[in-house]
């Protein structure tokens, strides 16, 4: 995500790849539990992720 902002990405974008990673990480866990729930980001006002 940081590389596709650092190299111009628009905020749909980001939110595209935010959300694919929520959902790999929290929903699907390398497709060991659901397979292809799909997740949207919408109205997101603020999010802070720590690493």
């Amino acid at each position: 995500m940081f590389e596709a902002r650092d190299a111009g990405a628009i905020e749909q974008q980001l939110q595209r790849i935010a959300a694919e990673g929520l959902a790999e990480t929290y929903f699907r866990n390398n497709n060991t539990r659901a397979a292809g729930p799909g997740v949207k980001f919408t109205d997101v006002e603020h999010i802070q992720i720590e690493l």
